[in-house]
């Protein structure tokens, strides 16, 4: 068995060890010590990581009360000194402890249980068995979390056994034989739980909820707590003052002057493609004035969206289609006679060969190419394929 350290102080950064075992499994490195400092994932939370020796310890296991540390090599010394990166515990610690205060808000406020737990890099995932979770729903959970937060009530851990257990007010009941480490947050949140935490609700520093969604039947809340909620902040913060100063405006007007370009942009879109349409048009009756049956067209100046509204004009008409853009390096076939030629079926078998990607069916095909040089051989082989 391994001395758990991290559970008698959760602050400790570094301490003193002896290596009683080294493991060699699958090329990796795992010692195993008398006493540590680190947490090995479990519980919903990440392991720690850190130094032993100065020798990275990359991740951290436990199995049957003894704990693995995945390390880069073997230390050298019997005894050796441990350090964790404190900062990435501390965070875990305001993320576990956090979200202890948000599952404890929820049950008291609606009723929902927790059913699941992620903490992962980026925030916090809780699974409630609330089928949806309004907004108005998801402002009252924070101000009471946050309320919480304030309180500035000491967060208890203790070891009880099964019997005991019986005497605390958990919100999951534990069914198991052996002793249960209960974390408890009076008059807020009271469960079995393994993690670390802060000794004080204000150590979490806030709770924020960062979007919430249906999920299997519950409702998945994604949160930060403490940093990472005041990083998150800054970055947002960031982008608006950003959008403050590109509109001319303060954060109260925002909304509506970014709705108001929108929809000036959506209506000069809308002319664009009606301006669009109309040249495409112009053009289809200028190419078939120009052509007989092949069409044959390079533009160099057209997107291949500008040139497949052209093809889209003259489709259903007695032509064989070559038109390509030279800016988008890709061509568009199509057969609109009763010539029998068979346009994906010629992509199929020949277009690999132009250094091309592409495909269709019988009437229409299309393809993009490495280069211009290509596309223009391409267009070339195809316009001879249709001559005959």
């Amino acid at each position: 068995m391994t001395e758990k350290l991290f559970y008698k102080d959760a602050y400790l950064k570094d301490c003193e060890a002896e290596v009683v075992d080294i493991i060699n499994e699958n090329g990796k490195v795992l010692v195993v010590l008398d006493k540590t400092i680190f947490y090995p994932e479990g519980g919903g939370q990440p392991s720690d990581i850190g130094e032993i020796d100065g020798i990275k310890v990359t991740y951290v296991s436990e199995k049957d009360g003894i704990i693995y540390h995945q390390m880069d090599e073997v230390p050298k010394s019997k005894k050796v000194f441990c350090k964790i990166d404190f900062n990435r515990r501390f965070d875990h610690m305001q993320q576990h402890a956090g979200e202890h205060l948000l599952s404890g808000a929820i049950l008291r406020l609606y009723g929902g249980n927790n059913k699941g737990f992620h903490l992962g890099t980026d925030y916090v995932t809780v699974d409630i068995d609330i089928n949806e979770i309004s907004e108005e729903m998801v402002a009252k959970i924070e101000e009471e979390v946050n309320n919480y937060i304030y309180a500035n009530e000491p967060i208890k851990t203790f070891i009880v056994s099964k019997e005991e257990c019986k005497n605390y007010p958990l919100r999951k009941q534990i069914n198991v034989d052996e002793d249960i480490r209960i974390v408890e947050v009076k008059d807020m949140d009271c469960c079995a739980c393994c993690g670390t935490h802060v000794s004080y609700t204000s150590e979490v520093g806030i709770v924020k909820i960062i979007k919430s969604e249906r999920y299997k039947g519950m409702t998945r809340i994604y949160c930060k707590c403490g940093k990472r909620a005041f990083t998150d902040f800054e970055n947002k913060h960031n982008v608006i003052t950003k959008l403050n100063r590109y509109f001319s405006v303060d954060e109260d007007n925002l909304f509506d002057r970014v709705m108001t370009q929108c929809s000036e942009l959506d209506a000069l879109k809308r002319e664009i493609a009606k301006l669009k349409r109309v040249f495409a048009e112009n053009e289809a009756k200028q190419l078939e004035a120009e052509n007989s049956k092949i069409i044959l067209k390079e533009y160099n100046d057209k997107s291949f969206d500008d040139v497949q509204l052209i093809a889209s004009v003259i489709n259903n008409k007695e032509h064989v289609l070559i038109l390509s853009s030279a800016a988008d390096k890709k061509i568009i076939f199509m057969n609109g006679t009763s010539l029998d030629i068979n346009c994906g079926k010629i992509f199929k078998e020949n277009i690999k060969e132009f250094n091309g990607k592409g495909g269709g069916n019988a009437q229409r095909a299309q393809g993009t190419f490495d280069t211009e040089e290509d596309l223009m051989r391409f267009s070339e082989f195809l316009d001879s394929c249709v001559k005959g």
